[in-house]
């Protein structure tokens, strides 16, 4: 097994993606450069992580096809807890997202087209019951944009940005969490070339995004509020012809940035390659394209000199060291049943 550098303090959580006993919240930490991991708690399908600003608290979400669940773990140096549950009353969510306050809990519904918003008290918990927002929207690939599919949520500043992969949008939304009215209201919609069936994005120094494009294999970057014409468009691989896992089709993925942006590094599934692109200039440049050595790339995690890659298929998590900004070869860090989502926990 390699070694990566943490603090001493920090931990290293997988969601373990599946339906057996399992599979769920895994906690994983180094010592001596030897990984150790146990189970946290048991989720049927726990798709995504993220934590509080403030707190050491984990929240998660599950379930598949169906009405999901949200959860929440205190997890800090004296141990770990489950704090909350509850139903997402939305199918398959996908992505969770606390607001820099740490007042709202955000979750994407995929299949149903919605998002869950949870209020958070003062210990991170669940407050109260969940509400609901439908999106409307529609693309061109009749199979996966019928209808709208929000598969991301992250916030830049005080704005709520919506990855909507069935709608071929970027949506952003402003928050009201002290006054009457709305909790969050949408504010701004912009397109996306049709088909791109974004996936997930990340914020450039430059105020640009730069996002996946699952449907049109594709990586594209552009300012939001701007036309359709204003995105850069690039292919997601150098890679021709049909890809290796679950389907001959390729579909990105996860994508993050290095951490003075000139770099993002995006996750072809089916191809089983990390790609990296120099997006410094006009237009994203594709300098490097490696095997990650798992099948099915699900999640990327950018720490410091390594990124770390959860291969869902292979049940395997591996680091690829950086040199100058660049992955190299990937090596094996640990198996963990059906790793799909990584999140560095810092104890405290």
């Amino acid at each position: 097994m390699g070694a990566v550098d943490l603090a001493r303090d920090e931990v290293l959580l997988v969601a373990s993606r599946g339906l057996e006993p399992q599979h769920g919240l895994w906690l994983w930490w180094q010592n001596a450069g030897q990984w150790s991991g146990r189970q946290v708690d048991s989720v049927n399908q726990l798709s995504s992580l993220t934590g509080h600003p403030h707190l050491p608290v984990v929240y998660g979400a599950g379930g598949a096809d169906q009405e999901g669940t949200l959860h929440a773990w205190r997890i800090d140096l004296e141990g770990d807890a489950r704090l909350s549950e509850t139903s997402s009353i939305g199918a398959e969510p996908c992505d969770v997202e606390v607001d820099p306050s740490g007042r709202l809990l955000i979750a994407t519904n995929y299949t149903s087209g919605t998002l869950t918003l949870q209020r958070l008290d003062a210990s991170g918990a669940f407050m109260g019951p969940a509400s609901l927002i439908k999106l409307m929207g529609s693309g061109p690939e009749l199979a996966r944009q019928e209808a709208a599919h929000p598969h991301q949520a992250f916030f830049n500043g005080e704005a709520l940005i919506v990855i909507d992969l069935g709608a071929d949008l970027v949506r952003e939304f402003a928050l009201n969490l002290d006054g009457a009215g709305d909790v969050v209201r949408e504010t701004q919609a912009t397109p996306v070339p049709p088909g791109t069936g974004p996936r997930h994005g990340v914020v450039l120094p430059d105020g640009r995004l730069a996002i996946s494009g699952e449907l049109g294999e594709t990586l594209i970057t552009g300012q939001l509020g701007g036309g359709i014409s204003g995105w850069a468009k690039v292919r997601s691989t150098r890679l021709e012809g049909p890809a290796k896992t679950r389907w001959e089709r390729n579909y990105p993925g996860d994508i993050k940035r290095s951490q003075d942006g000139q770099f993002v590094y995006l996750a072809n599934r089916s191809h089983d390659t990390l790609a990296t692109f120099d997006v410094s200039g006009d237009a994203p440049r594709l300098v490097s394209e490696i095997d990650t050595v798992v099948h099915w790339p699900q999640h990327i995690l950018v720490l410091h000199n390594h990124v770390l890659v959860a291969g869902w298929d292979s049940s395997r998590v591996v680091a690829l060291r950086m040199h100058d900004g660049i992955p190299q070869e990937a090596v094996p860090l640990f198996d963990c049943a059906g790793a799909g989502w990584l999140h560095l926990h810092k104890l405290r």
